[in-house]
């Protein structure tokens, strides 16, 4: 096995081991602490985490190249990472459920050949209405007949009901016949106290869990996870604005890109460049999403002849051109990204495209896919941090108490938005590696780049 399939299988255990978090939380939500069961789980993330680690740190980088995906990769990976994000909240949330749901009482009445039966109501002492958002429950404190072996004896007991208790209702509770002193444990739902005895988690859980799929599913949609690539024009064609230029590839530089928000505030990001040179003379240029390597793609596109599409209105406004736009080479292969010209002389012309439904090529184009080599500068800190919030997690497990248990279970999640954070600041770091030391060179708009030759390093 090469060292990116063992980084890869690493990984993957990984990800097991915290699907099986999941799994043996909604099978046995309440165990005696420590959970040894999800420590062993935790284990294997943290043996598949540290293995790619050991993979990025030692031996010799794999070679990344060029390849092709008929989906547009930076969005689906934008798209699946939201995607991880949220659903990440799911193993964290029943790895404190787990931790957390253990009941000793329901664990000695269990031991003492404890079930749960049916128990009527003989008087309600006090019923408290708690009202939510949209709904509400009651909680009810009652005085509940247990049928002991050695006779029925009225219990005082405290539960919540989603309805109004009164005398003679039926209620559920959990009791040892030949063991009275351990007392009784009442609810108005029996699959909290099956949960509570060693039984599997409740329906709400298991909902919970459908749901939140369900969402980063539709996360995942929605920043484009699913996003093919010959959709990147598709409301310019409908409209009939998409116009199409031939042109040649010059180089891919990387450039500081400007941007002006809200009330004037300047956002920079180090984006790759396409550098185009039109049937004219032309210069354009095309901003690339920055998970591209511009290294990889200089290598196997500089010098070849593509199609340039772009979106553009029949009544553009006089200003600089900024269009979403897509450059097709030989064998259907594909870019997408945005047109920057910042003169009326730097504008092709261009040919309108009749509108369609997709470009004149169809749904055979594939995206052109750069495989950045996993890299120690990259990867290696985020890794790390993922580690740590793993490890933040596990100490929840051994019994410290519901509050540092909660603060814990924050830390585990949050660090997951740091190790992005520092994933994305190394991959800035490495793009600056193709910035020109002393301003040599002209960028895009108003930020400045450098052409990655054959011979250029990062």
């Amino acid at each position: 096995m090469t060292r990116t399939r063992v980084i890869h299988a690493c990984l993957t255990a990984a990800g097991a081991g915290v699907l099986a978090v999941v799994v043996r939380v909604l099978m046995r939500p309440a165990a005696a602490l420590p959970r040894w069961d999800l420590l062993g789980c935790l284990a294997l993330t943290v043996v598949g985490l540290m293995g790619a680690l050991r993979c990025l740190r030692r031996g010799p980088v794999p070679r990344a190249g060029v390849g092709s995906s008929r989906f547009w990769w930076p969005a689906r990976n934008y798209g699946w990472s939201v995607a991880g994000l949220w659903a990440a909240a799911v193993p964290v949330v029943l790895f404190l459920y787990g931790s957390l749901a253990y009941s000793p009482e329901a664990a000695r009445i269990t031991e003492a050949g404890g079930g749960i039966r049916e128990v009527s109501v003989r008087k309600v002492l006090s019923a408290e209405y708690v009202r939510r958002k949209n709904s509400g429950y009651y909680e009810v404190v009652a005085r509940v007949a247990v049928p002991f072996d050695t006779g029925t004896r009225p219990e005082r007991a405290a539960f919540t009901s989603e309805h109004r208790t009164g005398r003679g209702d039926t209620v559920w509770a959990l009791f040892a016949p030949a063991s009275a002193e351990l007392g009784v444990l009442v609810d108005s739902d029996r699959d909290d106290l099956r949960a509570k005895a060693g039984g599997p988690a409740q329906g709400d859980v298991l909902v919970f869990v459908l749901v939140a799929a369900g969402v980063g599913l539709c996360l995942a949609v929605v920043f484009g996870g699913f996003s093919r690539a010959p959709r990147g024009l598709r409301r310019p064609l409908k409209k009939g604005w998409c116009r199409v230029a031939s042109v040649t590839v010059r180089s891919v530089a990387v450039v500081e890109h400007r941007t002006t928000g809200h009330q004037g505030v300047v956002s920079r990001q180090l984006r790759p460049v396409l550098k185009l040179e039109g049937a004219d003379g032309e210069r354009l240029d095309v901003l690339l999403a920055p998970v591209i390597d511009p290294l990889h793609l200089s290598r196997d596109i500089n010098g070849l002849p593509a199609q340039l599409y772009w979106g553009q209105r029949a009544a553009e406004h006089p200003g600089p051109l900024g269009a979403r736009a897509m450059v097709v080479l030989e064998g259907q292969r594909c870019l997408r990204g945005d047109l920057m010209a910042g003169r009326a002389s730097d504008r092709p012309e261009g040919t309108v495209v009749p509108a369609a439904g997709s470009l004149p090529e169809g749904d055979r184009l594939r995206a052109i896919r750069t495989y950045p080599a996993w890299d120690r500068a990259l990867h290696a800190e985020g890794l790390c941090w993922v580690m740590a919030g793993v490890l933040a997690l596990g100490v929840v497990a051994f019994g410290v108490g519901r509050w540092v248990s909660l603060a814990l279970g924050v830390v585990a999640y949050g660090v997951l938005f740091i190790a992005r954070m520092v994933i994305n600041d190394s991959r800035a770091r490495y793009l600056k590696g193709f910035l020109p030391d002393a301003g040599a060179g002209a960028g895009v708009g108003t930020g400045a780049g450098t052409d990655t030759g054959a011979g250029t390093g990062g």
